[in-house]
């Protein structure tokens, strides 16, 4: 994640100091050079024999830590990753944590989470869902004037409707919601940096990042260097003298002080060429050459980044793992795995609800719980409260298998990530001081590993110990609830069923139709939109919706009607007043398809919920581990 600027402002590596390999032109190489402003031509790097499309190396952006970067061409709307990345709710964290001040919050993952409302989750809690995006979400940094990469919204995987919780006892335990893709947004040429968008707000709602332009912010700072180029034009002739020009460029810009301007920002102020290099090519331009490396220099201090792709697992109850996307000889990293870190793993617990409010809020006094199922994806140790919580592309999907493991965990290089080797010998109190993740483990091939074969890890001795006692106690609990668990339904189930009629509120005057713990919601993409017929009429809706999902509203269904063999259904959306949001706009909306309307569960009653759910970390080995960090000892010393 990008957190450090340089001097305030916002910089970028110089593009001297980038080594470019001279090759034939690149497919984005038309995107780099803007008409009108250069026909110059700049050779970007080739590609050399190297299957990887995806690598993780040092960012381009000073302070910024790790990036991505394409190992080859990508076209505009090419995937980047064939599946999707695992998408994990963080459950109104604030209320359930309320016990630690804001001064002792340090809570890295608000830095590196998403807006749940954008996601279509915002409806698994009743106060505020974050949502931990740990693949190209977490892993690419932010440029929003030149972001390359789209990332869809995640979908509840498919695979997981025949699942339920009176048979399968590993529901709860894992993220339902997944195939978060990542897009090209524009042609991308191997060796640059790969971008996504975090949104303006983002960036507005962090006083450090006040400098960082923002999606137009760039194009603004070209017709201020414009103007420039104008008040230095004497006359059609005559120019002012290179030295006056550049002294008056200081004045202009680079000792200027910008003080919180995102326009002036976008210029590189520590930068004595670039008044010369803007006269041939437009801010845009500059900064994608760059923001970008030569293949040999990504290979020298990055590592392969697609070694891995997801599928439904071979392991009953895992949901999706991590398969091999190509032969990997033994003792390949098979992953670089950035860590974030949370110090007090109590910060995931969860609380009962105070059933007598009407804000529905946890309350400690009520009990435990549980914890939030990012504690599954953790990585820690019995004798410490700190959790260690991977990100980076698909490492989230790998599972456990003893007897089949074939990689291993061991401490990152140094010369190849974010990984800082210091930090291993300081406490927790010190590690938390750090506002950014300076930890990574390496994923290690034990043997070799084939094409298509999935990938396990061990999570030693103490999480199966745990999960064999999980299997007995689920059992218990599971006939001891027999009758409530046979007769539940999921929204996912019914979002399952494609086909049948769905029904109307006058169906159900008399009784509802549907279970108490779903509710009926709408997407908003098809409120006032007609866009949607024309891929209604090829049978890609679904394809549509991918990249053009909206946040979900409440609605109601009024009348379903068959027009042209197909069903359509007019509904009630109730969007919220933008002046008051105590109040809601209806809107009628006829003749939508069946994939405008969504079943979600209702707050706090989806699988992830469970007082039965599987709650574990994975455990690292303890030779791995720092003695520094083993304070759950010390406290009880």
């Amino acid at each position: 994640m990008w957190l450090t600027l340089v001097a305030g402002a916002f910089a970028i590596v110089h593009a001297s100091s980038i080594e470019y390999a001279a090759s034939t032109r690149s497919l984005a190489q038309d995107a780099l050079i803007e008409a009108g402003i250069s026909e110059e031509t700049v050779p970007l790097p080739s590609n050399p024999n190297s299957e990887c499309g995806i690598w993780l190396a040092p960012s381009t952006i000073p302070g910024a830590g790790l990036g991505m970067y394409a190992g080859r061409d990508f076209r505009k709307g090419d995937l980047l990753q064939e599946y999707g990345d695992v998408v994990i709710p963080i459950i109104d964290i604030e209320s359930h944590a309320r016990e630690y001040s804001p001064e002792k919050w340090n809570f890295l993952w608000d830095e590196y989470t998403w807006d749940a409302e954008s996601l279509q989750m915002d409806h698994e809690g009743y106060g505020h869902v974050n949502v931990a995006s740990p693949g190209f979400g977490a892993a690419a940094n932010s440029f929003l004037g030149i972001f390359n990469v789209e990332e869809y919204s995640p979908v509840p995987y498919d695979e997981t409707a025949s699942l339920h919780r009176s048979k399968d006892p590993g529901l709860g335990g894992f993220s339902m919601y997944g195939n978060r893709l990542s897009v090209a947004k524009r042609d991308i040429s191997a060796g640059q940096e790969f971008f996504v968008s975090y949104g303006e707000n983002w960036f507005e709602t962090r006083p450090q990042m006040k400098t960082v332009p923002l999606f137009k912010d760039l194009k603004k700072a070209n017709q201020l260097f414009r103007s420039f180029r104008k008040l230095i034009q004497v006359d059609k002739q005559q120019v002012l003298p290179e030295d006056v020009a550049k002294e008056l460029w200081d004045v202009f810009i680079r000792n200027n002080k910008f003080d919180g301007s995102r326009i002036l920002g976008a210029f590189h102020h520590d930068d004595p060429d670039e008044l010369e290099t803007l006269k041939k090519m437009s801010l845009q331009s500059l900064r994608r050459l760059q923001s970008t490396r030569s293949l040999e220099w990504i290979e020298e201090h990055g590592t392969c980044g697609d070694h891995l792709k997801a599928g439904p697992s071979e392991l009953a109850q895992a949901g999706r793992g991590a398969f091999a996307s190509r032969f990997l000889p033994a003792d390949t990293v098979v992953a670089h795995v950035p860590l974030i870190h949370i110090s007090d793993r109590g910060r995931l617990n969860m609380y009962q609800l105070e059933t007598r409010s009407k804000q529905r809020r946890p309350s400690r006094s009520k009990g435990l719980l549980g914890q939030q199922i990012l504690m599954n994806y953790c990585y820690g140790h019995g004798e410490s409260t700190l959790l260690l919580c991977p990100y980076g592309p698909m490492v989230n999907y790998i599972n456990h298998n003893a007897t089949k493991a074939n990689v291993k965990l061991r401490w990152a290089d140094p010369q190849r990530g974010n990984h800082m080797p210091e930090l291993l010998e300081r406490s927790i109190e010190e590690l938390d001081t750090n506002a950014t993740a300076k930890l990574a483990f390496e994923l290690v091939a034990l043997r070799d590993i084939q094409s298509g074969e999935e990938i396990y890890l061990d999570y030693g001795e103490e999480w199966e110990q745990a999960w064999q006692e999980h299997l007995v106690k689920w059992q218990q609990h599971v006939e001891d609830h027999r009758d409530d668990f046979a007769n539940y339904t999921s929204a996912r189930q019914l979002n399952a069923d494609k086909r049948s009629r769905l029904y109307t509120e006058f169906d159900q005057i008399e009784s509802p139709r549907y279970p108490a713990n779903v509710e009926v919601k709408c997407e908003k993409v098809f409120l006032d939109n007609d866009d949607w017929e024309v891929f209604a009429a090829n049978n890609t809706i679904d394809d549509y919706l991918r990249s053009h999902r909206d946040e979900l509203l409440p609605c109601e269904i009024m009348r379903v009607e068959r027009i042209e063999g197909q069903l359509r259904y007019t509904v009630v959306m109730k969007e919220p007043d933008p002046d008051d949001d105590s109040l809601l706009i209806n809107h009628l909306e006829e003749h939508l398809p069946r994939q405008a309307i969504r079943f979600v569960d209702k707050p706090y009653t989806s699988d992830i919920f469970l007082t039965n759910a599987f709650r574990h970390d994975i455990r690292i080995p303890d030779e791995m581990f720092p003695q520094a960090w083993r304070n759950v000892i010390q406290t009880e010393q």
